[in-house]
């Protein structure tokens, strides 16, 4: 028997089907051009109607309530506590409402699997809010504002051997 989660999630996947989104657009002319300075990114997110934030400087920040307008939001967040606790703070607020809305991140670290583990880790963290959706845009090395495209390994990381075993001979 399903979840009653399980069942909710299925329900909104065949009433809400995804609609190709704004920040699809982006990761794609990202991977087009290998890789852009993050003040030429920030005029084509205004263009396209996505909300930018970043969640990288330091102190608490006050947001605009103009944020709650907009369903598709890019947020850039270091590798730091403050920053990705900043980041969660603002998807939890606004996973509140029902709208269906659309996370892409752009996260500052040392390298591109660190950046996609904070991905994930924050991905994971946030899988109770059903109505959201989370994307990763593009990392950037902590000393540049350079955004790289994210490319996924298709290998495995560790090959399992798996073993047969015999229980009766």
């Amino acid at each position: 028997m399903l979840k009653p989660q399980d069942q909710a999630e299925g329900l909104r996947r065949i009433l809400m089907p995804e609609k190709p989104s704004a920040m699809t657009t982006v990761e794609f002319n990202l991977q087009q051009s290998k890789g852009q300075f993050l003040q030429n990114l920030i005029p084509e997110f205004k263009n396209l109607g996505i909300e930018f934030v970043d969640t990288s400087l330091a102190g608490q920040q006050e947001h605009s309530l103009a944020l709650l307008n907009h369903p598709e939001i890019a947020l850039k967040l270091k590798h730091s506590a403050n920053s990705i606790k900043q980041a969660f703070h603002i998807i939890k607020l606004l996973s509140k409402s029902s709208e269906y809305r659309v996370f892409g991140m752009i996260v500052c670290a040392q390298d591109q699997i660190t950046a996609q583990t904070v991905f994930r880790n924050i991905k994971q963290a946030s899988r109770q809010f059903l109505h959201i959706q989370l994307e990763l845009i593009g990392f950037s090395t902590l000393d540049s504002n350079w955004v790289s495209p994210v490319t996924f390994n298709s290998e495995p990381t560790q090959k399992n051997d798996t073993k047969t075993t015999t229980l009766f001979a």
